[in-house]
């Protein structure tokens, strides 16, 4: 007979059912007071299993309002503090919903949540996953529940260990925090780690970020991206806003508002930048997200709003995204290719792509980033934010396949307080360039003149974008090679930290 709590009355015959048909790796039976805990079973070196039924008989979810059943599971024994955990849970019956939680906090609320890794054509997600590195004194529990009240059915719970970071490449932040002062000394002497004796000037508290990497160290030493035209590929810039209007990148091989393509590039009258969305020469900004990475970038240092990393360095605004846009689609991967191609025929020393997960990365696509690297120009890529609702073990596509051929250098994002972000997606298990920066509660430049605030890869993105600006103001003959090798071996695991 499964034990019971002190509090259950006598087993009914379909409750006997229920815990014969679970038994096995289960190892507990309830009733409403107390989630199950089970235990995996060891398949191999690194690898276990578990399998279990979410049904009326389990425990309710007290973290949540609603009546959603649970079941707990010890990780399997023998983890040590630094190794890596992999959970993936699969049913086919509900939509999958995996958090984990450290048994010695009240309510046990999530540390970090797993939601879907794959999505069926109803909404239906049955996959749910997480990854994370084990943390010292910490007692973890997984937790298994659903996204849908009262859902019912059976499920596989899928566990895997691997071997903790090697101390040059973390698997979550891989070489670390970006530093400009220390990546720009590098550039200028050629060593490594080496740094020169730079004026600090003082910022707002909103400028946090911008100190957190070090750029305003190099300011008082004219280091400030002047003459380095970074490309912005977003959802436009609103090129009128005061702080960015002074940077905004100008053509001056096209005469403005005469109807004609005056440098023959195929494009009438492309001023300012260029709208590969609406086909026009207005690449003003409908969403938002362009505009605010712009302002991370290059906003000026006027005594108004924000200063940006770069702060005269120049902004070319290339719009590719829209706020209806759906980024599967393939259209959008030509308006990304044909705004690359215009970055670099245009001259652009640095591309921004704070872009989001659903970028396939195709053969037209890598083509676009191989002639960006030849022509010297640097890519920088947003890692994705998909760790907790998708799943993710490694960058996006787009930014894993770049960073793996060295096309581009991929960006985490990271707090404050230095701790990585829950949403920012790994570096993952293969080497790469691959470095973090400020992406939590940014404050920056939005249309309309307004200021707010965002959070994600994209605004850890215009940091590095906004450092190489620096690095190439202060050395224009670095290639694109160069400016990945600096960054990655001046960027600094120290101090950060993770969460769970």
């Amino acid at each position: 007979m499964p034990r019971v709590c002190g509090r259950c009355s006598a087993l009914t015959p379909r409750m006997q059912r229920h815990f014969a048909r679970s038994s096995g790796s289960r190892a507990t039976a309830h009733r409403r007071g107390h989630p199950q805990v089970s235990s995996f079973v060891r398949l191999g070196q690194g690898r276990f299993q578990g399998r279990g039924r979410l049904d009326a008989f389990d425990a309710i979810d007290r973290n949540f309002p609603k009546r959603y059943y649970v079941d707990d599971w010890h990780l399997p024994r023998g983890i040590q503090a630094g190794q890596l955990v992999e959970v993936t849970l699969q049913s086919r019956q509900f939509d999958a919903y995996l958090y984990l939680t450290d048994t010695r906090t009240r309510r046990r609320k999530p540390l970090l949540t797993g939601l879907d890794t794959r999505t069926t054509g109803e909404g239906f997600t049955p996959d749910a996953r997480l990854v994370f590195s084990v943390q010292p004194q910490r007692q973890y529990r997984l937790r298994v529940s659903s996204q849908t009240p009262r859902a019912q059915g059976r499920y596989k719970l899928t566990c895997r260990i691997y071997p903790a970071s090697s101390a040059s490449f973390n698997f979550f932040y891989g070489f670390g925090l970006v530093d400009a002062a220390a990546a720009v000394a590098s550039a200028l002497v050629g060593s490594p780690g080496e740094t020169v004796p730079l004026e600090v000037r003082s910022l707002s508290n909103d400028d946090w970020g911008r100190h957190l990497v070090n750029a305003p160290a190099l300011w008082a030493q004219q280091i400030t991206g002047k003459g380095v035209t970074v490309a912005v590929i977003d959802t436009g810039v609103d090129r009128t806003h005061p702080d960015l209007q002074p940077n905004i990148w100008v053509n001056s091989r096209e005469i403005a508002g005469n109807g004609l393509d005056d440098d023959q590039n195929g494009l009438v009258d492309d001023v300012q930048g260029w709208d590969f969305v609406d086909h026009d020469n207005d690449p003003s900004d409908t969403d938002g997200h362009g505009t605010h990475v712009a302002g991370l970038i290059a906003a000026a240092q006027n005594e108004m709003g924000i200063t940006g990393v770069a702060p005269d360095a120049t902004l070319l605004p290339i719009r590719v995204l829209s706020r209806q846009a759906n980024p599967a689609d393939p259209t959008g991967n030509i308006a990304l290719i044909r705004g690359i191609d215009y970055a670099v025929q245009m001259g652009a020393q640095v591309i921004n792509l704070s872009l989001n997960k659903g970028y396939r990365y195709e053969f037209e696509l890598g083509a676009a980033l191989q002639r960006a690297n030849q022509a010297g120009a640097v890519v920088v890529i947003a890692a994705g934010n998909e760790r907790e609702t998708g799943g993710m073990v490694q960058p996006s596509q787009l930014a894993q396949r770049a960073m793996v051929s060295n096309l581009g250098i991929v960006v985490g994002a990271l707090d404050f307080q230095r701790t990585m972000t829950r949403f920012s997606n790994p570096a993952g298990r293969i080497p790469g360039p691959f470095v973090v920066a400020p992406g939590s509660i940014m404050h920056s430049t939005f249309p309309a003149g307004q200021l707010g605030l965002l959070d994600g890869t994209s605004m850890a993105t215009p940091h590095v974008s906004g450092i190489v600006a620096l690095m190439l103001s202060a050395n224009p003959d670095l290639t694109p090679a160069q400016v990945y090798r600096i960054l990655t071996e001046t960027a600094t695991p120290q101090g950060i930290t993770l969460t769970p």
